[in-house]
């Protein structure tokens, strides 16, 4: 149903607008309540403010070409990426680069998705996975989905139409690609 909302609102039919909120706005809010919670003490955007900001954002993008429900959830993450990182940006303005490290990877399994630490220099990342997409936009997607959207593998999984041990190989070599990017060391 939201992708035949998303279409209709993207050929301009306005009459749409209020139901695909009642429907998107609950998936931005549950990834924003996940992205809040891995991230307590250090972000201090609300969960409210970053579902908002982000529903905001994607009702700018009509140029996109709304395939489905997946597609939804892949995007959804790309702009809470979007405001996380400009909200750090303009949070830390002075501190941008500063030698801080990435995350620790070889801690990183498949399941987890790191916290924004202000130890970590998230701009950086955020330049590294920009880089990393033109290299291999499937693993960028993934770790943009395991970092900005609260999705486990298996839901990473299906919101990639691909298999769990897929999103595994991917994510271990999307670790790989960006700990020797960013000078850090990833075991495995």
């Amino acid at each position: 149903m939201i992708t035949d909302l998303l279409k209709r609102w993207r050929s301009g039919d306005r009459s749409v607008e209020q139901a695909l909120m009642d429907l998107a706005y609950p998936t931005l809010l549950e990834l924003a309540r996940a992205q809040a919670r891995r991230n307590a003490g250090v972000l201090t955007l609300q969960a409210t403010e970053l579902a908002h900001e982000a529903y905001e954002r994607l009702t700018e993008q009509q140029s996109v070409s709304w395939q489905n429900r997946e597609h939804f959830y892949a995007i959804a993450a790309t702009v809470i990426r979007r405001v996380v990182v400009d909200y750090l940006r303009m949070r830390n303005r002075d501190k941008r680069g500063g030698g801080l490290p990435f995350v620790p990877l070889d801690e990183l399994t498949e399941r987890d998705a790191p916290a924004i630490d202000e130890s970590v220099d998230w701009i950086g990342v955020d330049q590294a996975l920009d880089a990393f997409a033109e290299v291999d936009p499937v693993c960028a997607r993934v770790v943009e989905l395991k970092f900005f959207s609260g999705l486990n593998t298996e839901q990473i999984a299906e919101v990639m139409g691909s298999s769990v041990a897929t999103v595994g190989r991917q994510w271990r070599f999307a670790r790989a690609w960006l700990g020797q990017r960013l000078g850090v060391e990833a075991d495995n």
